[in-house]
């Protein structure tokens, strides 16, 4: 009766050792709140802008939740957890570099959309120096000048509603666009002189 006594809580204290030793191997619990507050720090940080203004700080949060989730999946908690907290820093760092991503991308914009506006004066020039021309063949160009002018008032739009990037594809487009009726303006005064080179070559020579 005594043995059996002695045996028992010999037998409890190896089970417990032994459930430890389980527990140690596997890493431990998993460490759902480390999860829950990098997961959480991740997506405000998205919805904050990162993809736009902070890409290369997203990535790298992102690169450790990636991270984190084989370890999870290999039960490997105690790294998981470690991995945890620095995907969280990674996500706040990510977050913390949107409002200086912004403000690069906000003076990027403006500088191209001041270099859109200076293109336009020089297509309203160009377009006011050769009046003279067809209608037929002025009138297309008149067109496109004033759809880049519309244009331009939307890019205004863009910057006052934080639309940075927007803004730039927009205002390189219109670059685009100043550089097409450039090249219409030349066309069309090339047409105009060929055709006054046939009339020419029509005429008939005079009698002496």
């Amino acid at each position: 009766m005594k043995l059996n006594n002695l045996i028992r809580p010999w037998t409890i204290l190896c089970c417990c050792v032994m459930a430890i030793a389980l527990i140690s191997g596997c890493g431990g619990q998993p460490p759902k709140q480390e999860i829950d507050a990098a997961n959480a720090a991740l997506q405000s940080a998205i919805t904050d802008g990162a993809e736009q203004y902070a890409p290369e700080e997203l990535k790298a949060a992102q690169e450790l939740i990636a991270k984190l989730n084989a370890e999870m999946g290999k039960k490997d908690y105690k790294a998981a957890k470690q991995t945890a907290i620095q995907s969280k820093e990674a996500a706040d760092k990510a977050k913390g570099a949107i409002e200086a991503g912004k403000a690069k991308a906000k003076d990027a914009a403006t500088a191209l959309i001041d270099e859109v506006k200076q293109g336009l004066e020089k297509a309203k020039g160009l377009v006011a120096e050769n009046a003279k021309l067809p209608a037929d063949l002025l009138q297309p160009i008149k067109d496109q000048l004033a759809a880049a002018e519309t244009g331009i008032g939307e890019i205004d739009g863009m910057v006052t509603g934080e639309k940075f990037k927007e803004a730039s594809d927009k205002a390189t487009q219109l670059k685009d666009q100043f550089a097409q009726i450039e090249q219409g303006i030349n066309d069309a005064k090339a047409k105009v002189e060929e055709a006054k080179k046939a009339a020419g070559a029509k005429k008939p020579e005079k009698k002496k």
